[in-house]
C-alpha cells in the first residue's frame, strides 16, 4: 500500500503538508440577532359548510340568518356585505359554539347582494355568494318585481369547445364569465330538432363565472340562446351541430 501525501503551497517560504489553512477572514462571521419565523395555520376553506342560507329571491326588508360550521376549521371568520350600490360592510358573527357562528343582517334594497365569506383571510369557495331582493305586494304572494340591474352583456366573456360542436349523449359544457359585465341574471335556452333540450345545468362558481352543462339525445341542428338579463351575450344565439 502506497501513502499519498498532499502538497499545498501556500506561498515561496511556507508549505503546509497534509491540511488546509483558513484565511483570517474566514474565521470572522456576522453576528446577526436570531430571527424567528411563525407559519400562520393552513386553513382549508373547502371543509367549511353553510346552512339556512337563503336559496332565491328574497322580499325587501326581510332578515336573513344563516349558520356558518367551522367542520375542524380553525381560524377567525370574516363576513362582508356588498349592498346593490357597491358599498362593503362587515358583519358581526355570534358564536353558537366552537364549531358554529351566526350570522344575521337585513336587506333594505332592492337588487342583488354579495356576501363575501372568509376565514384566515382564505375565501371560501363559491364567495361571494348572491342574494337577489325583490319587492312585491304582501296581500299577493306570488307577485314580485325584478330589480333592475345595472350590466352590460356586451363584456360578458365564453369559453369552452361545446359552443360549436357537441356531442350526442354525452356531457357538453362551457364557461360565461360576467366578473366584468356588473350585476344580472344569467338565462340559457337550448333548441333542437324535437324542441328544447331536456336538461340544462347552470352552476355558479363564484364572482358571476358560470359553469352550463347540457345534454341532447338527437343529431341535428341546435340553437343555443344565452342571456345576460335582457340582452344576448356576445356571439348568442349559437348554431350548434350534434355528431354522432
Amino acid at each position: 500500500m502506497f501513502k499519498v501525501s498532499q502538497k499545498i503551497s501556500l506561498s515561496s517560504d511556507e508549505t503546509v503538508f497534509g491540511k488546509y489553512q483558513k484565511t483570517p477572514d474566514m474565521d470572522v462571521y456576522p453576528e446577526n440577532s436570531t430571527s424567528v419565523f411563525i407559519a400562520p395555520e393552513l386553513t382549508d376553506a373547502s371543509r367549511v359548510q353553510l346552512f339556512h342560507f337563503p336559496n332565491g329571491a328574497v322580499r325587501i326588508g326581510n332578515d336573513v340568518c344563516f349558520i356558518i360550521k367551522r367542520n375542524g376549521v380553525k381560524g377567525n371568520f370574516e363576513v362582508k356585505l356588498e349592498n346593490p350600490s357597491g358599498v362593503l360592510s362587515p358583519i358581526p358573527l355570534r358564536i353558537i359554539d366552537p364549531e358554529r357562528l351566526e350570522v344575521s343582517f337585513n336587506l333594505n334594497q332592492l337588487g342583488l347582494y354579495r356576501v363575501h365569506i372568509s376565514c384566515n383571510t382564505v375565501t371560501l369557495p363559491r364567495s361571494p355568494f348572491m342574494i337577489v331582493v325583490i319587492s312585491g305586494d304582501p296581500e299577493h304572494e306570488n307577485k314580485a318585481e325584478i330589480p333592475v340591474f345595472k350590466s352590460d352583456a356586451s363584456k360578458v366573456t365564453h369559453r369552452g369547445a361545446n359552443l360549436d360542436i357537441i356531442k350526442v349523449n354525452q356531457r357538453n359544457e362551457f364557461t360565461i364569465d360576467g366578473s366584468e359585465a356588473g350585476n344580472n341574471i344569467l338565462f340559457v335556452g337550448i333548441f333542437g330538432p324535437k324542441g328544447q333540450c331536456d336538461e340544462v345545468v347552470i352552476k355558479h362558481l363564484g364572482r358571476n363565472i358560470y359553469r352550463v352543462t347540457y345534454q341532447v339525445q338527437d343529431a341535428g341542428e341546435y340553437i343555443l340562446a344565452a342571456k345576460w338579463g335582457d340582452d344576448h351575450i356576445q356571439g348568442s344565439p349559437f348554431n350548434l351541430t350534434a355528431q354522432l
